[in-house]
């Protein structure tokens, strides 16, 4: 039984490998081919070998880490918390990307609790059989449902991947326009991604590089009037081209952050601290009145 254990195990780790090897060879044969191979050669001070070890490496251990904490998704009150009424932070609202579960973000709830953002929920969902845009009319309802408890305070939304291109489309509606106090992005497909093509479900495929998703998308926007920030990893595996991590129009700031993987940003501490920064020097700097950080 025990000889049965460990070989599973180690097909595992094998598979996890894998992915992280095969994913950074496609990233690779798209850098190569592409500007972005000398911008990496700028950033990296000639060290894009390390940089790509430490994006494989950075990949297995997100993934690893995944599976490990997968099991808190079924820990409701974590992710879906009674609401402090007293709580002066605005309520945040975390989305995770393609064949993820709230269970992401592990690391981002800590810290938000930590420096007073006491409302934090998580919105879940599953990636197969279903659409971009039954996904935004479930987000609608669900910030719907948090400004009814809260009615004075504009919500905050968090997204990575998918989950930021989600947070994206709410935001530019302008019939939302009142209800977000900021958007954050981590690793979001602005344009789509070339991998897109190798999904495994109709949701995954319609991320195509500038496919008729973002056709759909276009005509909707308007550039916010509220903080938003498109945060992405300059080895980032799984959205090629490095452009597409880009918002395209007007109305974002953009941070190219440290080089870890896809997945390693939802895990990277460091990074976590600047999106908490972000929302407390840029959206929040000013308290709002008879309010108590």
């Amino acid at each position: 039984m025990s000889a049965v254990i460990l070989i599973g195990f180690c097909l595992y780790l094998s598979i996890s490998l894998g992915f992280a090897l095969l994913s950074y060879t496609f990233f690779w044969y798209e850098t190569f081919n592409s500007s972005h191979l000398e911008h990496l050669r700028k950033l990296s001070k000639n060290r894009v070998g390390r940089w790509l070890l430490r994006g494989i490496i950075t990949s297995f251990v997100s993934q690893n880490l995944t599976v490990l904490f997968f099991p808190l998704r079924f820990w409701k009150r974590l992710w879906n918390p009674k609401p402090d009424l007293s709580c002066p932070r605005p309520p945040v609202i975390l989305i995770h990307g393609l064949y993820h579960n709230v269970s992401a973000w592990v690391l981002y709830r800590r810290l938000l609790i930590r420096k007073g953002f006491r409302n934090t929920r998580a919105f879940g969902y599953s990636s197969l059989n279903t659409n971009f845009f039954e996904l935004l009319k479930r987000l609608e309802k669900e910030v719907e449902n948090l400004l009814e408890r809260f009615p004075d305070q504009p919500v905050v939304l968090i997204g990575h991947s998918l989950g930021g291109l989600l947070a994206r489309a709410y935001a530019e509606d302008p019939a939302n326009s009142q209800n977000v106090a900021a958007v954050v992005t981590l690793g979001a497909p602005h344009q789509g991604s070339k991998l897109a093509a190798l999904g495994a479900v109709k949701l995954a495929r319609s991320l195509g590089h500038r496919g008729k998703l973002f056709e759909q998308l276009e005509p909707k926007i308007k550039p916010p009037e509220i903080p938003c920030l498109a945060i992405y990893s300059p080895i980032d595996n799984m959205v090629m081209p490095h452009t597409s991590l880009q918002v395209a129009h007007s109305g974002w700031s953009h941070l190219e952050a440290y080089p870890v993987s896809h997945v390693a940003m939802l895990y990277h501490k460091r990074l976590a601290k600047l999106v908490l920064e972000y929302l407390q020097i840029r959206a929040f700097s000013k308290p709002r009145e008879n309010s108590e950080d």
